[in-house]
């Protein structure tokens, strides 16, 4: 398997979007079918930071030694941050499950609201640029991407301070998820455990992930990324496919040179297609 090895920097791209019940993420508004959905782009983003917990360690003692030493599953969730150097009203809105609500050229949204410790949970991913690093390998140039899959997030505004560009930030804490980024149960077959806070993703070109809703008739499904999806015709392919998933299940599937992925036959009506695919532009 390719591009398992490699050292990164930096945080080049980040969306967010709402968890859904299925743990993929909630399309917003009512979008036509066929249409794709990536959640909102967090647009300047700064740095993507996850920190797991650290394992319980219980040492058992006896006759003034310790003999063995346990590890157990953390008793916290992991916590990170989002930030950010340009503050976002449609973020700020999905995020914290309250409504712009300004007219015109004037955006208004509550912040530090009675909806701090109810909101929606939602999914974060974030991309950095990296180079193969192992061994006898030829530095080329790949892409990192987290993938948090099931976060709660609270608003941390920009102060007002001179000669200074400040950043908004959101806190993340964590929860475990029993299924993947495409709605997919986790198990010990496929994933080797059971539930998860985070995936780890290693590309050989920039990482994206569309979702889409089925209406019955609807079989073709137009990528975001469009012509620079690396599709199933591309030299690369073989090295980075395209996933499908249909209601967490793999799907079979064509997609043309214009980033357009055919399900044959149309995907029920309120199924919820996962799309996961690499781009090169």
């Amino acid at each position: 398997m390719a591009y398992q090895e490699s050292t990164g920097v930096g945080c080049r791209i980040a969306y967010v979007g709402i968890r859904d019940d299925d743990g993929t993420m909630k399309i917003q508004g009512s979008p036509a079918a066929g249409t794709a959905y990536a959640g909102i782009r967090a647009d300047r983003a700064r740095a993507l930071t996850v920190t797991p917990a650290e394992p319980q360690r219980i040492a058992a003692r006896g006759d003034d030694v310790t003999y063995y030493t346990f590890q157990v599953s953390p008793a916290d969730s992991p916590v990170g941050e989002l930030r950010t150097q340009q503050s976002d009203t449609a973020l700020i809105a999905l995020i914290t499950s309250v409504t712009d609500f300004g007219s015109g050229n004037v955006s208004m949204v509550p912040l530090s609201s009675d909806k701090v410790g109810t909101e929606d949970p939602i999914m974060v991913w974030g991309s950095r640029i990296a180079i193969q690093s192992g061994t006898g390998l030829a530095q080329t140039r790949v892409w990192e991407t987290y993938i948090i899959l099931n976060a709660i997030a609270s608003a941390r505004p920009q102060p007002f301070e001179v000669d200074v560009i400040n950043e908004f930030v959101w806190s993340l804490a964590g929860n475990n998820s029993s299924t993947d980024q495409f709605g997919r149960t986790m198990t010990s077959g496929i994933h080797g455990c059971t539930e998860a806070a985070m995936v780890m993703v290693k590309t050989r070109y920039k990482f994206f992930m569309d979702v889409f809703e089925g209406d019955g008739a609807e079989d073709e499904f137009t990528l975001t990324q469009g012509s620079d999806v690396i599709d199933d015709a591309h030299d690369d392919a073989a090295t980075s496919p395209v996933f499908c998933f249909v209601d967490g299940v793999s799907t079979a599937k064509t997609v043309s040179a214009a980033g357009v992925v055919t399900i044959t036959p149309a995907p029920s009506d309120g199924a919820k297609i996962v799309v996961q695919y690499e781009y090169d532009n």
